[in-house]
């Protein structure tokens, strides 16, 4: 049992299907034979797809979508924007449809490619918006003040039939993809941030429709995603959108040619078995581009690789770096401030003497020229007799400076 997510819209309209190819009438007659005994020219079933091919691009949201040879390109542009005054909280969604020249020799007439671009405007906003597909709701930042504006632009660039599936294929596809700017709001001023601030944040789509476009050919027989050259015989064409929840979306006729219930039924049932292949692709491709996404990310900080410490850490992971002795790493004393010296510190002393000379100047204590005063890291590498020797030397300069306090003492 299939459940309505919408009213059930089966619209019949007197616009012919239009194509550039002139079919003759041997074609047309050798076309509606093959049907009868059951065969295709391309060698498909009744109810088989043409080899879906997705693609996405480096920009978040586009999307390059082959059906057969038909193909399809859209991107997505996202900007801010004030509400209408009549729907204060909910965005907008917009989508713009541009039949190329390229695609056909048809769409060179401004009229009759306008035409199609209405046609599939109208079917879009009715399988994304009317059917809640995108909540435009959440799109809303500041009631009444802020909201995004979310617009899909479309280009047919090959057009070999069924356009109407691979259009609202891409357009989806993009969404899934598309990731917004993450936004900071403090009262009615919104911060967007750039994605090297913050990460993007995806679309709240509640459910997936995916529209499958049926030919009506002579002999009421229903073939699934027809050729531009099936096209030229077809009498119509219905689309059929249905969710992965089995929710009957939209069911749109395209022909003035009557079509009984029963064929109506058997398009729904044949369109929710291929909803789940459409869909597992496009996710498929998506999951994808995300790993090859998270690789370029990675090899950015690729030159990190490159530096002597981290190659070091590495070998020495492995077991590869020979095993060197342990050294201390001697730390400065000045005025209370200490600072690791690095071997290739200048300032650094090999050889410096443990037992430090001290000059007696007027009641203070200085170090001379050629001597400072150094302490070692505590290591537990170290034996116990350094560990002796190193505080014999703290406890001899402590009772230096006492002595030269009591002195001081005595002089005033």
């Amino acid at each position: 049992s299939y459940s309505f997510c919408t009213l059930l819209e089966a619209k019949s309209m007197s616009m012919k299907i239009e194509t550039s190819r002139v079919v003759s009438g041997n074609e047309k007659e050798f076309i509606s034979q093959a049907l009868e005994e059951g065969e295709r020219l391309d060698g498909r079933s009744f109810t088989q797809l043409r080899r879906l091919a997705v693609k996405f691009g480096k920009q978040s949201g586009s999307c390059d979508i082959s059906l057969g040879r038909t193909r399809v390109v859209s991107s997505i542009r996202c900007r801010t924007v004030e509400p209408t005054e009549y729907r204060p909280k909910e965005g907008f969604l917009d989508f713009q449809v541009t039949m190329s020249s390229m695609a056909d020799v048809i769409y060179s007439s401004h009229r009759r490619s306008q035409e199609n671009v209405d046609a599939v405007r109208r079917l879009m906003n009715r399988v994304l918006v009317t059917s809640k597909a995108v909540d435009v709701e959440s799109l809303c930042l500041v009631p009444g003040k802020k909201v995004w504006s979310i617009r899909v632009d479309v280009t047919v660039l090959e057009d070999d039939g069924n356009i109407i599936d691979a259009v609202c294929i891409a357009t989806l596809a993009s969404l899934l993809h598309f990731k917004r700017p993450e936004v900071t709001i403090r009262g009615t001023e919104v911060t967007v941030h750039p994605a090297s601030e913050r990460d993007p944040v995806p679309l709240n789509i509640q459910h997936v429709p995916i529209v499958i476009s049926f030919g009506i050919m002579p002999g009421d027989i229903i073939i699934t995603d027809p050729t531009l050259q099936e096209q030229s015989v077809a009498s119509g064409i219905i689309s059929v959108a249905v969710n992965t929840l089995n929710q009957v979306c939209v069911v749109n006729k395209v022909g003035g040619t009557a079509l009984q219930s029963q064929f109506i039924q058997q398009c729904i049932r044949t369109a929710a078995r291929k909803v789940d292949y459409v869909v597992s692709r496009i996710t498929d491709c998506i999951a994808e581009d995300a790993v090859l996404r998270k690789k370029e990310g990675l090899a950015k900080f690729s030159w990190a690789k490159d530096r002597k410490s981290v190659g070091d850490m590495e070998k020495a992971s492995k077991g590869d770096a020979p095993q060197q002795p342990e050294t201390d790493a001697p730390v400065e004393v000045t005025n209370r401030r200490t600072r690791s010296l690095s071997p290739d510190d200048p300032d650094q002393e090999p050889d410096a003497a443990p037992a430090q000379k001290i000059k007696k100047q007027r009641g203070t204590i200085s170090l001379s020229s050629s001597a400072k005063l150094t302490l070692c890291v505590p290591d537990d590498s170290r034996t116990k007799r350094q560990k002796v020797e190193e505080e014999n030397e703290v406890e001899e300069v402590e009772e230096v400076e006492e002595i030269e306090e009591v002195e001081e003492a005595e002089e005033v």
